[in-house]
């Protein structure tokens, strides 16, 4: 009696195992019935999280020609009311070619390895007519170079005294891409004399401010914010490179 009592207790865990087994598979493939929106409505608000969050921009890698010293301290200024840093690479003198050109623009770009570029360039080949002959190639290599990283390219402003520009200014808009592109020769900035091309400080503030204005409505470019510094407000970021004419990037 005792054999048969131990063997029927046997049997009877077995199938409560079973049973137990059976219950998880299900529960696994289990379809939330119609009326049930608790646990879709769950799902779907964590799916919606993951999807939209996006990290905002901590770092700007800013390279360009002499004007872009000033813009990138204006724009560090920004930063520090913002929570981002702004690196600044500036080569005196430079052109698009020779960005294009420079066979360590890549390993710079992931030396530094920022949210987003920001470039300044095209005031030394602003009189150029044919750019798509001229310029197409190394516009590839700097596009290249960049990757998939965000990037904005600030084209250059006017030359006083002078109504060329117009070609460049369009053919680099339609390579970038509207979003990718602030125009800036429409701009009546202050400048350093009334024949030389670069903005003074204050112009260089008005020039940044605008840009920075027209980023969210414009881009895809994510900034945590983008409050304005007080009026004069510049400052250098912890990353600056200054290249001579004659140097090598």
């Amino acid at each position: 009696m005792k054999i048969i009592w131990f063997h029927t207790v046997i049997k009877r865990f077995a199938a409560l195992l079973l049973l137990a087994d059976l219950a998880g598979v299900l529960g696994t493939h289990a379809q939330v019935p119609a009326g049930n929106t608790d646990i879709d409505s769950d799902t779907t608000a964590s799916q919606s999280v993951d999807v939209t969050t996006e990290k905002p921009i901590k770092k700007v890698l800013f390279l360009g020609d002499s004007m872009t010293g000033w813009m990138a301290e204006r724009l560090n200024a920004y930063g520090e009311l913002n929570d981002f840093e702004v690196a600044t690479i500036v080569w005196d003198g430079s052109t698009i070619k020779k960005w294009g050109n420079a066979p360590k623009l890549r390993e710079i770009i992931e030396e530094q390895s920022p949210d987003a570029v920001f470039i300044s360039l095209g005031m030394n080949e602003l009189f150029e007519q044919n750019p798509e002959k001229n310029l197409k190639t190394a516009i590839e290599n700097i596009k290249s170079s960049i990757g998939d990283t965000p990037f904005l390219w600030i084209g250059p402003p006017s030359w006083p005294g002078h109504d060329e520009g117009n070609d460049l200014n369009d053919w680099l808009e339609s390579e970038m891409g509207s979003e990718h592109y602030f125009r800036s020769s429409d701009m009546d900035l202050p400048r350093q004399s009334a024949s030389n091309p670069h903005p003074d400080k204050a112009g260089i503030e008005v020039w940044i401010d605008n840009v920075v204005a027209w980023i969210p409505d414009n881009t895809e470019l994510k900034f945590n914010s983008l409050n304005p510094p007080e009026k004069g407000s510049m400052s250098r970021g912890q990353t600056f490179i200054y290249k001579r004419m004659k140097e090598e990037l």
